[in-house]
């Protein structure tokens, strides 16, 4: 018999815990916001995963380990395309990685995959009972009593993390040289530290190393406490440094309605800023209303809904992604602008060769959030096209 509901209601590490002392085969299927991840059980035990999560995918979980390029993961997504082999086969008949060291890889990915929900804060769950992909799938043997513990391990350590690291808009900067053996930093660490360039906030680095925000910020507390990583707030030193203005705070609300007229409300906000082609606008009322209400099913289909409209019209105003973008002012110029994170992560890939798919393709970014990114260096005269 199959079994849904919230994980506030019913823990990640008690759902969990409840299907392998089952032995239950079967998909167990969770939602949090635009994340859906699927995990694989046989007889109680994990046997495979899959994510929509662009940063949970195979050729980033190899790039943040160390085991492959940008230009590497590019030509092997070309050659999947072609042959429609498995990425982690095709890596191998290259030789990048060897059939162990993917194994092995595949089993961590898994577990890091599942490792996240045991942080978020809202999320729904379904389990179909004796359902399994039929596509083909790299077998894993993960031991769901060991997620358990590590999971709740995470939930305790992250709430230590968040008493330094308030958020990831601090920005790193190295100011001692780190002893890597001393502290036995692993693969993804190192990763992590080499991202690390000064100029860089945590979120970037994230972006830059593929890591996870638990990682990577787990990583700057250990550099912190040994003296060798400093963190700083640049938005309140830019906010010192400039004149005051009136900050527009965030998008107003009622305060005497409910929930409910609260996110009707921003979902009819969010329409007439896609009617008027206000791409961003529209976004932010999207993201208001998720944040709001994140499993809602009509946020959860006005977003749907919204995205596609979004893609739709972008292509329709010739922002294809067989396009290749290039820069279109100046070094000087772009240097002085703010951009976010994802904002800049996708401008320092544009290299006048890479179309814009390819470039999506590469990144840990999804694609709506990626091609509004792309129009908007497009509409700020930022990038332009051959």
């Amino acid at each position: 018999m199959g079994v849904s509901g919230n994980l506030q209601s019913m823990l990640p590490g008690d759902l969990l815990q409840w299907l392998s002392l089952g032995q239950k085969t079967g998909t167990l299927l969770l939602r949090n916001k635009a994340v859906e991840k699927k995990i694989f059980f046989r007889n109680g035990r994990v046997i495979s995963s899959a994510s929509n999560d662009p940063r949970e995918y195979l050729g980033q979980f190899l790039m943040s380990h160390g085991y492959l390029t940008e230009p590497e993961l590019m030509k092997a997504m070309e050659v999947q395309l072609q042959s429609s082999i498995l990425l982690g086969k095709i890596l191998v008949m290259i030789d990048v990685i060897t059939e162990p060291e993917l194994q092995r890889l595949m089993r961590l990915k898994a577990e890091e995959e599942i490792y996240d929900i045991f942080l978020w804060h809202e999320g729904e769950f379904q389990f179909i009972d004796d359902s399994l992909p039929t596509q083909e799938m790299i077998p894993l043997q993960v031991d769901v009593t060991g997620i358990i513990m590590e999971g709740t391990r995470r939930v305790d350590e992250w709430e230590r993390i968040r008493e330094v690291i308030p958020n990831e808009t601090l920005m790193a900067t190295l100011i001692a040289e780190i002893p890597v053996e001393d502290l036995e930093l692993d693969e993804v660490q190192q990763t992590i530290i080499a991202a690390i360039d000064g100029r860089r906030t945590l979120a970037e680095i994230v972006l830059e190393s593929r890591s996870s925000s638990f990682i990577v910020c787990s990583t700057m507390l250990t550099l912190v406490r040994e003296g060798c990583v400093k963190l700083t707030d640049p938005a309140l030193a830019r906010q010192m440094a400039a004149p005051r203005t009136v900050d527009s705070g965030p998008i107003p609300i009622l305060a005497e309605a409910s929930e409910d007229d609260e996110i009707v409300s921003l979902l009819n906000r969010a329409q007439t800023s896609l009617r008027g082609g206000e791409y961003e606008k529209a976004q932010r009322f999207l993201k208001a209303a998720e944040n709001l209400a994140p499993n809602h099913l009509k946020v959860r289909s006005a977003v749907r809904g919204a995205e596609a409209a979004i893609l739709s019209d972008l292509r329709r105003n010739g922002l294809l992604e067989t396009k290749v973008p290039r820069v279109a002012k100046a070094f000087e110029e772009i240097t002085a602008m703010n951009f976010t994170p994802n904002e800049g992560f996708m401008l320092s890939r544009i290299n006048g060769q890479w179309n814009i798919g390819s470039l999506i393709k590469i990144s840990p970014i999804r694609e709506p959030d990626a091609m509004l990114i792309f129009y908007k260096l497009w509409k700020d005269g930022i990038i332009a096209f051959d």
